[in-house]
């Protein structure tokens, strides 16, 4: 009897510390599903910031340059925002100061100050624009670095085409940040030269690795074309395969409407609802 009892006992008990273990593993899971999914939207918001600094750059840069008639621009930047142009030589210096704090026609808010720099070649077909960063925030979210953007006047489908090299790091209000280094390639699909921004649609393309402050490193390329309408905060559609340090998925901008929702699938196969903000 008492050896029967005994064999119960050893039964029991690892019957309870295989549950513990299955227990343990499955918060596991749970946690490190929850960690990419934060790694994916922080990286999602960057793709925000990244496409809606690349399209107030590239506006400046067509108004500056005649390459829209002045009298028809529907403004495609604020009144609250201060411009000033320095020409020397050859080259022109556009500061855009934001002020403390300044919202967008598209609904964005932006303080502080970008700097574009070009040389002026009006007869050029490519021309290279540089912008930096001073104490520039979008949306709350601190903005440093800058970039470089390859603009050719027409690509092979007769549209106005920007290749956009980057290098920035965005904190967050609470201290959280990330590096990105990328290549982006932009295609003027719709409304170059009708004079209304609202009407402006790019298609964005390429890749890039985002490192994070806890060490974690995200890397995305683009599987199926982002649209990127400037009437819209958000890219409203296009897929972008990611991968967070060993996990891999996809994020899905959606069916063309202008939402801040994206949808995260894991390698498992379930969907993630991701705010964009």
């Amino acid at each position: 009897m008492k050896s029967k009892t005994f064999k119960i006992r050893i039964l029991v008990t690892l019957f309870v510390s295989v549950l513990l273990i299955m227990s343990c593993k499955k918060d596991e899971i749970v946690v490190a599903d929850e960690a990419v999914t934060e790694s994916i939207q922080k990286s999602a918001e960057i793709d925000v910031v990244s496409d809606n600094v690349s399209s107030i750059v590239e506006e400046v840069f067509i108004v500056e340059e005649g390459l829209v008639t002045r009298s028809k621009i529907n403004p495609f930047l604020p009144e609250c925002m201060t411009k000033t142009v320095v020409i020397s030589g050859f080259t022109r210096t556009v500061t855009l100061d934001f002020g403390e704090g300044c919202e967008m026609n598209n609904g964005n808010y932006l303080s502080g100050i970008i700097t574009i720099v070009y040389e002026r070649d009006p007869n050029a077909l490519t021309r290279t624009i540089k912008y930096s960063f001073t104490n520039f925030f979008f949306n709350y979210k601190n903005i440093e670095g800058g970039g470089s953007i390859f603009r050719e006047r027409m690509n092979e489908n007769g549209n106005p085409q920007s290749t956009k090299n980057q290098d920035i790091t965005i904190i967050w209000p609470n201290g959280n940040s990330a590096h990105r280094v990328g290549v982006k390639i932009r295609e003027w699909v719709e409304g170059f030269g009708s004079g209304t921004w609202g009407d402006n649609v790019f298609l964005i393309t390429g890749n890039w690795t985002t490192e994070f402050l806890n060490g974690n490193i995200n890397s995305g390329i683009v599987t199926t074309p982002l649209r990127r309408e400037l009437a819209c905060r958000f890219i409203v559609s296009g897929v972008i395969a990611l991968t967070h340090n060993n996990h891999a998925g996809t994020l899905d901008f959606g069916d063309g409407s202008c939402d801040n929702e994206a949808i995260f699938t894991d390698s498992n196969g379930v969907e993630h609802i991701i705010i964009l903000n």
